[in-house]
């Protein structure tokens, strides 16, 4: 019996127990690896992931802590030794791959940068208001540490609309003479710059810091270096150059100014070998040889860098999804042999933000100048510190109507005053740009059935057709980019602005509809139109009756009532330009002009005799205008057209040839052309070769050569050539069979980039009052070869030459 109660208590107090389990687990639960990132708002945030995570966790967890829609556009910076990406910093900067470990590519220094990876091109197609703000805030941050410049007057203008969207308007009693002095808003400010910002800051009143940051990008996206991600390297003469590479193509800068642009459209290939990075551009149609331009790196690895990047950007711009790999090409880019994924595109990207729709959340607004809690120090707490925007805005105020609002209506965290809104200038660079034509569009005083009423996600508008059967707007886009409303005629500005969405049409959604289904939707529109759309965050003014006209220009005075200077019309137009410049009106109005005349047929151009005779296919002369030969060597064409240009108040006509840079196919035809219009001034705006490209044959003998037989009828000499620094000066001789001769003065000027302006605008202005002295002298002239590159500019300079002098000459009689 005792035995048996003995074996019944030891075999219940048995067991085990698994240490070296239990170890493990509370190993796997400490292996975790910390991370900090720092966002551009300039606040930092640790994470932790673990250490065999790959990079798409992180980049999903600081996506959510952000809680950023819009997170194709955005990526992880960092440095092997940690330092944070400044001009200053030589090392190369690189990206967080998300396919890759965390661990195995930052090693110890586990420091990150958020930063824009793709900018957009457009940035008014970016759904949220979140996404354009951090846009804004990389841009200042470039601006400021040097790795962006801009011209001084954007560079201010830019501020000033930081400055609006940091501090809201401009009120004297609250913003003291030196409000500017402790912010930091460029990289060398002086007590000028901040004058000449708080002027441009007075201009801004009523703008809410959506506004004012939709500014700021409508502008900053025209820079050069905008979307730039730039890269040092020497061209092949060992000059120190920077290749960057952007969502239209790769782009070349020397000394801040962009020298060249190769679009995606004419590249062929791009590579890499050790230190040299390769260019392989499309055959021109007059070229029998391929183009490659070689760049030497600073390292290998720079070179690859570089690569990458132009792989990355290409496949996220240029595609509309991933391109699918073969096994093969997966097993090469895990040994690092074939280009990098691009697991999304912007096409996707833009779909994704159409089809969520989703409502622009509140979120902390951040100042982005540097001491700005200083700067104002009696302003009230309303304007200073951090910022909670809402997206719902207070209905437009008229630009005449009382300011003064109750104090009770003061918030935190709101503006003092609202008063006009100042619109945007959208610039329509989608291949949709000629939709629905801008008619008349009848929109009626009787805004109880036409009008517009708020409904769930957006705003009813209801239009009827004007007496042309069209409704007075202008849309762009569909397809995988939103449709917006582009052109909005003046009796329409009442329902419909520039920037709205437009979400259905006559119940249709369009979301699922391209450019043509939606123009065509509203083409066959019988009575009513009505559309929901979804407003712009810009107004224009209420007053229904004005008719403006679609540019204005209008000079800005110090004093509200100060009168207009009279009898100084140079300095009121200088004054006109220059307000056209800084608000984008100019650039807006010149996007709108005709490229070409769509009546203007050019069939002869197109004949197959005449096609080798072009050298691009895409620049003809219109039918109507061009030169033709009477005993040309190949026949009547050439690509050439005549310019009459006529001087108002004056019976003189200022006439041109505006002509291509010859072909060695077309050399004896340039020279029939100058023979038979008795041209005795040749103005060259090209150079012979431009970064290793053929841009026109040497269509003249040197000095001391032998004689150019053109044709068999004409024969040139060159007796003499100066070189004048920007322009080089020679006399030739032609010479006719019949022993008649004529001379001829070529002017080349060899400072004009093919992509870009001469630099010295006075040596500009001086060789083309020059070329005019040169016409004014020979009474005989009737014509002046123009090759081809900017003659467009020539001419115009020419004649604005022209009309000074004749406003100039009474004034100099009656003095």
């Amino acid at each position: 019996m005792i035995e048996s109660v003995s074996r019944r208590a030891f075999s219940s107090s048995s067991g085990t127990y698994n240490v070296r389990a239990s170890e493990l687990a509370r190993e796997r639960k400490l292996n975790i690896f910390n991370v900090t990132v720092q966002f551009l708002d300039e606040t930092q945030h640790s994470f932790q992931i673990e250490k065999k995570a790959k990079g798409c966790i992180l980049l999903e967890q600081v996506y959510q802590h952000l809680d950023l829609v819009e997170k194709d556009y955005f990526g992880l910076q960092f440095t092997e030794n940690g330092s944070p990406p400044s001009a200053t910093n030589t090392e190369i900067m690189r990206w967080l791959d998300g396919t890759k470990s965390v661990k195995k590519q930052v090693g110890a220094n586990a420091q990150f940068w958020l930063a824009v990876r793709f900018y957009p091109p457009e940035p008014s197609r970016l759904a949220e208001e979140y996404t354009r703000y951090l846009l804004c805030l990389q841009l200042r941050k470039l601006l400021l540490d040097g790795r962006m410049s801009a011209p001084k007057n954007t560079a201010l203008l830019l501020a000033s609309f930081t400055v609006q969207a940091d501090l809201g308007d401009y009120n004297v009693s609250e913003h003291p003479p030196n409000y500017l002095s402790e912010l930091c808003l460029l990289p060398k400010q002086t007590a000028e710059d901040e004058r000449r910002i708080r002027e441009l800051h007075k201009l801004h009143k009523g703008q809410a810091p959506a506004d004012a940051e939709a500014n700021f990008l409508e502008h900053a996206k025209r820079l050069d270096c905008y979307g730039v991600e730039s890269h040092p390297a020497k061209d092949y003469n060992g000059k120190d150059i920077f290749i960057g590479v952007t969502s239209i193509g790769i782009v070349v800068f020397q000394n801040n100014i962009r020298v060249n642009t190769f679009s995606w459209s004419k590249i062929v290939k791009i590579s890499f070998k050790k230190k040299q990075f390769f260019i392989q551009l499309k055959r021109e149609p007059s070229e029998s040889y391929d183009t490659v331009l070689g760049f030497n790196m600073r390292s290998g690895r720079a070179a690859k860098a570089l690569w990458r990047c132009s792989v990355e950007r290409h496949g996220f711009f240029r595609l509309r999804a991933p391109r699918r790999r073969a096994l093969l090409a997966a097993l090469g880019a895990l040994a690092g042999l074939a280009a990098p994924s691009v697991p999304r595109t912007e096409t996707m990207a833009l779909e994704d933000a159409r089809r969520s729709r989703s409502t622009n959340r509140s979120f902390v607004r951040r100042s982005s100048s540097r001491a700005r809690e200083r700067s104002v120090g009696c302003a009230s707490p309303a304007v200073r510190g951090a910022r909670v925007t809402a997206h719902s805005e207070p209905p437009p105020r008229a630009a005449w109507g009382d300011t003064s609002r109750p104090n009770s209506e003061i918030h935190e965290g709101d503006f003092l005053e609202r008063v006009l809104r100042i619109p945007l200038s959208y610039v329509d660079e989608s291949e949709s740009g000629s939709e629905e034509c801008l008619g008349s569009g009848h929109s009626g005083h009787d805004l109880a059935s036409l009008g517009s009423a708020e409904v769930c996600g957006g705003v009813k508008v209801r239009l009827e057709p004007g007496q042309d059967g069209l409704f007075g707007f202008n849309v762009r886009g569909g397809g995988p980019a939103p449709v917006l409303v582009s052109r909005v005629a003046s009796r329409t500005r009442l329902q419909l602005q520039e920037g709205d969405q437009v979400i259905s049409i006559n119940g249709t959604n369009v979301d699922e509809l391209n450019h043509e289904q939606v123009v065509q939707l509203i083409r066959n529109t019988r009575g009513v139109l009505t559309l929901i759309v979804k407003p712009n965050a810009v107004y224009a003014p209420e007053d229904p009756g004005l008719e403006e006209p679609a540019v204005c220009f209008v000079p800005l005075f110090s004093r509200p009532g100060q009168p207009r200077a009279s009898g100084d019309a140079l300095e009121q137009s200088m004054l006109l330009l220059g307000d056209g410049l800084a608000s984008g009106a100019a650039l807006t109005h010149y996007e709108t002009l005709l490229r070409r005349l769509p009546d203007e047929p050019t069939n002869v151009s197109k004949l197959p005799q005449n096609l080798n005779k072009n050298r691009y296919r895409d620049i003809a002369p219109y039918d109507s205008t061009r030169v033709i030969l009477k005993n040309g060597p190949t026949g009547d064409y050439i690509n050439a057209s005549y310019i009459n240009m006529e001087i108002p108040n004056s019976d003189s006509v200022l006439t041109y040839i505006a002509t291509q840079g010859p072909l060695s196919s077309t050399v004896g035809d340039f020279w029939q052309m100058v023979w038979e219009s008795e041209s005795s001034l040749i103005v060259m705006l090209t150079v012979l070769t431009e970064r290793g490209r053929a841009k026109c044959h040497q269509y003249w003998p040197k000095v001391g050569n032998t004689p150019l037989k053109a044709t068999n009828s004409l024969t040139i000499f060159t007796t003499s050539e100066q070189n004048h620094g920007h322009y080089v000066r020679r006399e030739m001789t032609v010479k006719e069979n019949t022993g008649a001769c004529r001379n001829v003065t070529q002017l080349q000027y060899t400072a004009w980039p093919d992509h870009g302006v001469p630099e010295d605008a006075t040596a500009f202005i001086n060789f083309t009052q020059l070329c005019s002295t040169l016409r004014q002298n020979r009474p005989s002239c009737r014509a002046r070869a123009v090759n081809y590159s900017s003659e467009g500019i020539f001419c115009r300079c020419g004649h604005a030459t022209c009309m000074a002098r004749d406003v100039a000459r009474p004034l100099r009689a009656g003095g």
